[in-house]
């Protein structure tokens, strides 16, 4: 009996051409990083430093692999799973950057409390916008008396020139609060009065101040003020900054100049590395000193500040394990917040607790400062 002749393969099966490997690599890759992104989270940037650039870039991955799903759709190749998979396994990252839709509320503002924070840049004490600081400054109260919040979180506050000027009287007079909590930084000699201040139109009963370990210019301001027959506790917080110079604005913002030599490309990008990564290490233990006081709070939070860190980073997780994110719950559109450097960029947040429910969410895009004040409304437990 003669043997059966074996079919020659189907021509429907053609090989893998070299382009498609190449950016099924490069589909890994995007991949893998998106993945490290997810992992910043967890590890602190004491411990493993490279993962918190990581979590910087997480716009840029997550973009990136939702091309790849996009490209392999196109193309009907079964690799657009590659990149779906690790979308959807950090889904809930994204609505800590953007919101399509806030949170459909039927409540009235008219029994809410209304909290500002804001990053006033010792109210362009240096005059970085390159106007007259006066201007600014007038600007800025204008902007608070327009906006009257009933709480008020200050952070870079700058008390102003001694008995020449006293912003905070300024501040009080043209908005109405009568109580105010102000904690400076503990500075030898006589130097400039900045650091951290909190206005409320309702009575303080106690306030304290919370040290960072590794730092006398970043720490935490805790208030508690009394709201009818409740107590809430406001925490006030300015973490590690990157202390960004005119040099490092300057280098990011002509990254497009293709005149620029190599050498100083490099020498920029690892001055500004150098600066986010000591940044990052003493953020760490900063923040946690944050969360372990929160968990012993009698009262229920509202936590405003500058973290100096994004949403997919080790600090923002720290404090959204114990409290919720008013962005989250009843923000719109795009959460910037700093109005330099990169867009997207998030920072300032206003965290709260869980009895306490976000009716509405804003930011104001106005650049008296390089962040954007954020505000939110908060109905009390009944």
């Amino acid at each position: 009996m003669a043997t059966a002749k074996k079919k020659p393969a189907s021509k429907s099966i053609s090989r893998i051409s070299a382009g498609t490997k190449f950016l099924v690599l490069v589909n890994l890759l995007s991949v893998f990083l998106l993945l490290s992104s997810y992992i910043s989270l967890y590890i602190s940037p004491e411990k493993f430093w490279p993962l918190a650039f990581s979590g910087l870039a997480y716009p840029v991955f997550i973009l990136l692999n939702v091309f790849f799903v996009l490209f392999w759709l196109v193309f009907l190749k079964k690799y657009f799973v590659l990149s779906l998979v690790i979308i959807l396994l950090g889904f809930n990252h994204i609505k800590t950057y953007v919101k399509f839709s806030g949170t459909a509320n039927t409540l009235s503002f008219e029994n809410s409390i209304k909290v500002m924070s804001y990053n006033v840049r010792l109210f362009d004490l240096y005059n970085w916008r390159n106007e007259s600081s006066k201007k600014t400054q007038l600007a800025i109260f204008d902007l608070l008396q327009s906006e009257s919040p009933d709480i008020l979180s200050i952070q870079d506050y700058y008390g102003g020139a001694g008995k020449k000027a006293d912003f905070a009287d300024t501040i009080c007079s043209r908005t109405g609060y009568k109580y105010r909590s102000i904690e400076l930084i503990n500075k030898s000699g006589k130097g400039l009065p900045y650091g951290l201040a909190l206005f409320s139109k309702f009575p303080i009963v106690n306030t304290q101040k919370i040290d960072f370990p590794n730092s006398r210019v970043n720490f935490c301001q805790a208030v508690d003020i009394k709201i009818g027959k409740d107590t809430v506790r406001i925490l006030n917080l300015h973490l590690e900054s990157i202390k960004f110079g005119k040099e490092d604005y300057t280098f990011v913002n002509e990254l497009t100049n293709t005149s620029s030599g190599n050498e100083k490309f490099k020498d920029g990008f690892t001055a500004i590395a150098a600066k986010m990564r000591y940044a990052y290490i003493k953020r760490a233990p900063q923040v946690e000193t944050v969360a372990a006081f929160i968990k012993e709070s009698p009262y229920p939070l509202i936590l405003t500040g500058d973290f100096n860190d994004t949403p997919v980073s080790y600090s923002y997780r720290q404090i959204n394990n114990e409290l919720d994110d008013s962005f989250v719950d009843a923000g719109n559109g795009l959460g910037q917040t700093h109005s330099q450097i990169f867009p997207m960029l998030r920072i300032d947040y206003i965290f709260h607790s869980s009895v306490l429910k976000t009716v509405d969410y804003k930011t104001i895009y106005k650049d008296y400062s390089d962040h954007f004040p954020i505000v939110a409304r908060f109905m009390m437990p009944e």
